[in-house]
């Protein structure tokens, strides 16, 4: 399956979190984190996100079918959001994706992420392309987040 990321533009906000809501939606029923969860993303804070930070539209076919989020900070990237339509994971497309940014910004020394503690299967994805878990944030009460890190 073929996939390209181009820079969001607002008029895909709705379709972005109504996919957003969906891949989110398990983490939200198990952490609870009402004020964090990109489930409850308003369209306002998503374009905010856009307008300031650098925010890819996934695409197959032309379809959308998920979003990246990353804030730069001088040589430090930070993967603030990755998401891909439910129907569309399991299909090597996470893969694909994250070879895809890294090629788009071949100056970055660091990447950085955070993920939810257990979530086994992010980790799992995160360390198979060289990030080492670096530390521990406590989020809210149910949600603790493992910080990983890649330097290159």
């Amino acid at each position: 399956m073929e996939i390209t990321t181009k820079r969001t533009s607002i008029t895909e906000v709705d379709m972005l979190l109504s996919i957003q809501k969906k891949a989110f939606a398990e983490d939200y029923k198990l952490y609870q984190d009402h004020d964090t969860t990109p489930v409850n993303e308003t369209p306002e804070k998503l374009i905010e996100n856009i307008e300031h930070s650098i925010h890819y539209t996934i695409w197959s076919n032309n379809n959308i079918i998920g979003g990246i989020d990353l804030r730069k900070k001088e040589n430090i990237l930070l993967l603030d959001k990755l998401f891909i339509a439910n129907e569309y994971q399991n299909k090597g497309l996470g893969t694909k994706i994250m070879k895809l940014m890294e090629a788009e910004f071949p100056l970055i020394k660091i990447w950085r992420l955070y993920t939810p503690y257990l979530n086994k299967r992010n980790q799992y994805f995160y360390e198979k392309f060289g990030y080492e878990k670096i530390g521990e944030v406590q989020l809210t009460e149910k949600l603790l987040l493992f910080k990983y890190e890649k330097c290159i």
